[in-house]
C-alpha cells in the first residue's frame, strides 16, 4: 500500500509520498541508476519500466518492507534515465576544458589553436588515450569520481555489489565522457566554447560504438583479461 500525502494532480513527486516510500523510492532511484550503467543507459520504454520495477522490489527488500507502486512511482524512477547521462556531461565540460588545454579567449589565434586542437583530438579518437595508454586518459577517471564516487555516501561506493568491478557498461558511457567528452571537445569547434545541447540520437551511438570496442579489446586480450583488470582498477581508483 502506498501513502500519499500529497494527492493534487500534475507532475509526481517524492514529497508526494510518505517517509517509508520516500526512503523505499531513494533506494530504487539508485538501485536504478546502478541498472542502467550495468545494461544500458539508453533503455528502450519497455525496458525503463522492467527496470524500474525491478529497482522498487530490490529496494523494497532492502529495506524488508513490502510496498506496491504505481505509475507515479515509476515515472518518479525512470526519470533518472537521462539524468544519470546528463550528470556526465556537465562533469565532462571543465574537465575537458583544463585537461585538453583549450583557453577561453576572443583573440583569433587563441581562437584558431582551439580549433586544431579539436580536430586533433578527435582524429581516430585520440582523445581516448591522449597522452597516456589505452583507455587510461586521467579525464576519463576524473568523470567517473566526479560523477559516483565524489563522496562516501555516493552510489558507487554504497552500492559495491554493482559496482565492482566497475561495469563495462558504464566505462562505455565515461568514454562518452568519450562521446560526452566528445560533446564538450565539439562544442570548441568554433574556436570559443559554444554550449551543445547533450541529445541522445546524437551520442548514443557513440557510445555503442566504444562498448563494442570494449568488447573486442576483451575478447583481443583472452586470458589476460585485461578489461576486468582495467575495470577493479577504475573502482579502485574511484574509491
Amino acid at each position: 500500500m502506498l501513502v500519499i500525502n500529497n494527492t493534487t494532480k500534475g507532475r509526481p513527486k517524492a514529497a508526494d509520498y510518505d517517509s517509508d516510500v520516500r526512503a523505499v523510492l531513494e533506494t530504487a532511484i539508485e538501485i536504478y541508476c546502478a541498472i542502467l550503467l550495468m545494461e544500458n543507459p539508453f533503455p528502450s520504454s519497455v525496458q525503463e519500466v522492467d527496470w524500474a520495477k525491478k529497482a522498487w522490489t530490490l529496494a523494497c527488500h532492502h529495506h524488508n518492507i513490502k510496498l506496491t507502486n504505481d505509475a507515479r512511482i515509476l515515472k518518479l524512477i525512470m526519470a533518472r534515465s537521462m539524468h544519470i547521462c546528463g550528470q556526465f556531461k556537465s562533469r565532462a565540460r571543465p574537465i575537458v576544458a583544463t585537461s585538453f588545454g583549450f583557453e577561453m579567449s576572443a583573440d583569433k589565434a587563441v581562437q584558431t589553436k582551439n580549433r586544431l586542437l579539436v580536430s586533433e583530438l578527435k582524429e581516430d579518437s585520440a582523445f581516448i588515450f591522449r597522452h597516456t595508454g589505452l583507455y587510461t586518459n586521467p579525464a576519463i577517471q576524473q568523470i567517473i569520481n566526479e560523477v559516483l564516487f565524489k563522496n562516501k555516501s555516493d552510489d558507487a561506493i554504497k552500492w559495491e555489489k554493482y559496482y565492482n568491478p566497475f561495469p563495462t557498461v558504464a566505462f562505455a558511457l565515461a568514454l562518452m565522457a568519450v562521446g560526452l567528452i566528445e560533446c564538450a571537445i565539439d562544442e570548441w569547434a568554433s574556436g570559443s566554447c559554444e554550449m551543445i545541447t547533450f541529445k541522445e540520437d546524437d551520442y548514443s551511438g557513440v557510445f555503442s560504438s566504444h562498448l563494442a570496442s570494449l568488447n573486442e579489446f576483451s575478447k583481443a586480450a583472452g586470458e589476460l583479461d585485461l578489461l576486468k583488470k582495467l575495470l577493479e582498477q577504475v573502482y579502485s581508483t574511484g574509491w
